[in-house]
């Protein structure tokens, strides 16, 4: 009856050149990353961030271009093609979806700092894997190639990446 007065959740509205963190923890450079594809940025500008809770979120808006049906990664692309790969984890296909919770359905429509998947980083941790959430600009718009890159700034979840 009182619904009403309830306090609404206050949403965070990002620009669609933002890229935010997709999950709270330590972020750390590629060269400190255990995979070498990931490492060595083979597919992409790369950061790794160990997280602390197993709340991942799309990093930008835009669509929710690709879900692997295991949870274990996806890929979303905003409005000016820059595509942008979040993965879960090293070899964590290898768990066939168990410990992941997918929230969204490809093809939606997503905003930066919106969950797309849980997490159970300690069914992650039984299995013996790296819980590393890694951020991958596989496909840079024109002003955001590799080597403008050096100014990356490492912060939280929810907070701006800026490049």
């Amino acid at each position: 009856m009182f619904d009403i007065f309830k306090k609404k959740e206050e949403i965070l509205v990002r620009s669609d050149k933002d890229i935010v963190a997709p999950v709270s923890g330590k972020m750390m450079p590629a060269s400190q990353l255990s995979d070498q594809m990931f490492r060595e940025e083979m597919m992409g500008q790369t950061i790794g961030i160990l997280p602390s809770d197993g709340t991942i979120c799309s990093p930008i808006n835009g669509t929710l271009e690709m879900m692997y049906p295991t949870g274990h990664a996806f890929a979303v692309r905003r409005s000016d093609n820059e595509g942008i790969l979040v993965h879960i984890g090293v070899d964590t296909v290898n768990l066939k979806g168990q410990g992941f919770k997918v929230l969204k359905k490809q093809g939606a429509s997503v905003n930066a700092g919106e969950p797309i998947v849980l997490a159970d980083l300690n069914i992650i941790k039984k299995a013996g894997l790296d819980t590393t959430v890694m951020l991958v600009i596989t496909e840079p718009t024109t002003e955001g190639k590799k080597e403008n890159f050096d100014s990356i700034d490492i912060v939280e979840k929810n907070q701006i990446i800026n490049h």
